[in-house]
């Protein structure tokens, strides 16, 4: 297929059909199991697996849970419940701070936030994010911690072990969701189904037992545009459609282009194309108009994060050795 500067249009009830034939066919046959449940953020992904998956096997073998926290955006669960009520879906509510708080995910994070900003009383916001648009700013991917109060908002580089230590900590919510639908699908005798879409999968933007520790993936082979084509033909509420793309894991909300794509959606899918299918970066560079060496970085910044997440994708290693 010839490189050009949009993707190519899909067909929204082929593909649906294809995804809900997919489902059932996990369900039934694969996994051999009673239904499915699936974890409703307010967020478009979520939403189009959830409306599928209902499709798929019906509505009295499907569950939507949603799973906030104490720093979740109210207008997450507000857009779960909008969509559940739309589809009239089967749903429920539980609240994971107490569990979180258990863990010392808060405490452990806000330490590292003190350490930066001594001032810090845990009435202020924060996010970490990274320098800004591939296409606009220097090459190098760092992250840095931004608080907000309501007269100013400050920023430090963050060391790389503060970093680490602040992804450790709020990577636990992901995971105390993943356990919380296991719990749903063991006790129900149904499976998980994930929420990915081509464009995370391939850079690795998900949690590794977390919201990547699910039974299927439906949408892991859709770009985030066709994402969008899929929801407006199925009627996914239009707030959930308009909100912008966001892990909504800090108290301060944050994209997922600030915290790690460093740029739109419809600029990296169109990148992810051309890295996929080996395009030239001079043919890439005439088909966008943009600069050859800004492409070349975008390019490598993609193979540098698929190299980078390969443990992802793959099964868990172990020894090549058979024993009598």
């Amino acid at each position: 297929m010839q490189f050009s500067n949009k993707l190519p249009a899909i067909d929204p009830r082929a593909e649906r059909d294809f995804i809900v034939d997919f489902i059932n066919d996990q369900v039934k046959h694969h996994y051999k199991r009673d239904g499915i449940v699936v974890g409703i953020s307010g967020g478009i992904d979520s939403a189009i697996t959830a409306v599928v998956s209902q499709m798929a096997v019906g509505n009295d073998k499907f569950k939507a849970v949603l799973l906030p926290e104490k720093e979740s955006n109210p207008i997450s669960t507000e857009l779960g419940i909008e969509l559940a009520d739309k589809f009239d879906m089967s749903y429920s509510i539980e609240d994971i701070t107490p569990v979180l708080e258990g863990f010392g995910a808060y405490e452990t994070r806000d330490n590292i936030v003190k350490k930066y900003f001594p001032e810090y009383d845990g009435t202020q916001k924060w996010k970490i994010v990274q320098p800004g648009n591939l296409l606009e700013k220097d090459n190098i991917n760092f992250y840095s911690l931004k608080l907000e109060s309501p007269s100013e908002t400050k920023s430090k580089r963050l060391q790389l072990r503060d970093l680490r230590t602040i992804i450790g900590a709020t990577d636990l919510k992901q995971r105390t969701r993943m356990a919380k639908l296991y719990q749903v699908a063991e006790t129900e005798n149904y499976i998980v189904a994930g929420t990915t879409n081509l464009s995370e999968t391939y850079q690795g933007f998900y949690v590794k037992y977390g919201d990547g520790g699910v039974d299927i993936e439906p949408l892991a082979y859709l770009y985030k545009t066709y994402i969008y084509q899929l929801a407006d033909f199925l009627g996914i509420p239009e707030g959930i459609i308009k909100r912008p793309p966001s892990p909504d894991t800090f108290s301060s909300e944050v994209s997922d282009d600030e915290f790690f794509f460093r740029m739109p959606y419809q600029t990296l899918d169109l990148f992810l194309w051309a890295v996929r299918d080996e395009i030239p970066p001079q043919e890439v560079s005439k088909k966008l108009d943009i600069d050859q060496e800004k492409v070349v970085t975008v390019m490598n910044d993609i193979r540098r994060k698929y190299n980078a997440s390969s443990h992802l994708r793959i099964m868990p290693a172990s020894p090549d050795k058979v024993l009598p």
